[in-house]
């Protein structure tokens, strides 16, 4: 109990960045509660670069593998309902994949929603693997409209959304199941911006789980339940030398030097 006391008073005299900044993710238990000068403090977070470089879904779904806030154990009981999250109703979707570029105008004026629309960005945000669709959640999509008005409204670049089974685990086999399984989950990028104001501004709605991947560049958003997690620069693997095989014993040659004798100098006469 001592320990335990000591270990967070030592904590809080830390400046929030250096431990906001932990390769694992944030606890969640202090991260729900409504407090704006909790949420400052952990905001407060270094603002990286925008990325353009190219990042492929598995190497995604690799970095999300040990995540255990992003798997169906962080999921609701239910489907979540459909919430007008401040969007325009109208969202634009480019695949990262194939370039494939989706504009759907999925909510009508009276705030009912166009269900041919709907299906338009299931087939947007459909499995890369095996080309399987599934339906959306709805309230996802509205999270997604809301960040792409937010910053500009020039479309967002969807790196994974909808994954099956076999996409899931075909990085590492894991047995675990994503929300991506759901539809209840995407991972994007935005041009120009970087993943620090998309993650800030995607915890401010408090729809769902906000993953933030600095060093890749990306943000994972999903519907479960309202949790934090950020993870750093995977720590470097050291390559291991394997050891040189032993060159046979060679002999020495002995290289042996013939001298040849000095010449005598000649006895003196005898007069």
């Amino acid at each position: 109990m001592r320990l335990l006391l000591l270990f967070s008073i030592v904590l809080n005299m830390l400046p929030a960045p250096l431990y906001a900044q932990g390769l694992g993710p944030v606890t969640a238990d202090p991260l729900e509660l409504d407090s704006p000068a909790l949420l400052e403090r952990l905001g407060a977070l270094p603002e990286y670069p925008a990325h353009d470089a190219p990042l492929s879904e598995a190497e995604v779904s690799d970095l999300e593998e040990d995540e255990e806030y992003i798997y169906v154990s962080s999921g609701l009981a239910h489907a979540p309902a459909p919430v007008n999250l401040g969007g325009n109703g109208n969202l634009t979707l480019t695949r990262h994949d194939n370039g494939e570029k989706t504009t759907a105008r999925y909510r009508r004026k009276d705030g009912s929603y166009d269900e041919a629309e709907l299906r338009r960005l299931d087939r947007a945000m459909r499995c890369s693997l095996t080309g399987r669709e599934i339906s959306m959640s709805v309230k996802l999509i509205e999270l997604l409209d809301a960040i792409e008005d937010r910053f500009g409204r020039r479309g967002l670049v969807l790196l994974s959304g909808y994954r099956t089974s076999r996409n899931n685990h075909r990085t590492r086999g894991a047995a675990r199941e994503s929300l991506h399984m759901l539809g209840w989950a995407a991972d994007i990028r935005i041009p120009g911006y970087s993943s620090t104001k998309v993650k800030n501004y995607a915890r401010r709605k408090r729809a769902g789980g906000v993953g933030y991947y600095p060093y890749k560049g990306f943000t994972h958003l999903d519907v479960g339940k309202a949790r934090y997690w950020v993870m750093g620069r995977p720590p470097r693997r050291r390559r291991v030398r394997k050891p040189r095989a032993a060159r046979p014993a060679q002999r020495k040659q002995v290289r042996t030097i013939s001298r040849k004798p000095a010449p005598r100098k000649p006895a003196p006469r005898k007069s």
